[in-house]
């Protein structure tokens, strides 16, 4: 048992560097001369900047902005009257708006009954991912 986890170490310690001598032997092979391509690659920081909730008369208002509109298609509301963190929750589509060039968003859902609800805003890409915004909670105790 001692001889196998001993075993077990210099494996560990030998594949690595039979990978590294490999490696170093296959890059030193190319020659000088030879042009490498370089692949420049543009970095957007697409993301969300602020996500708020508040009452808004009988109604609840969201309000978003992102860090980069640039990749992004639309967005979707979505509002739950479950516990937020939990995965199983219902997440309800409330609304699909499609972005434009300004720098916020609002959205004021006017549907909400009494009780503590969550909402959450999904930015959906060009590319066909998305981004999720954090859960913000607003508590409605009755309507006026």
């Amino acid at each position: 048992m001692i001889v196998k986890q001993y075993s077990m170490k210099a494996q560990f310690l030998i594949i690595p560097a039979a990978i590294f001598v490999t490696t170093a032997s296959f890059n030193s092979s190319v020659p000088a001369t030879a042009e490498r391509e370089i692949v420049k690659t543009k970095t957007v920081n697409t993301g969300f900047a602020f996500f708020r909730t508040h009452r808004e008369g009988k109604g609840v208002t969201a309000t978003w902005g992102l860090n980069s509109n640039a990749g992004v298609a639309g967005f979707a509301v979505q509002r739950t009257y479950e516990d937020p963190t939990d995965p199983y929750a219902f997440w309800e589509d409330i609304c699909y708006t499609d972005c434009s060039s300004s720098r916020s968003f609002k959205y004021t859902d006017d549907g909400v009954f009494p009780g503590s609800i969550s909402y959450r805003v999904i930015a959906v890409l060009d590319d066909g991912n998305s981004i999720t915004s954090e859960v913000s909670s607003v508590k409605i105790v009755s309507h006026k």
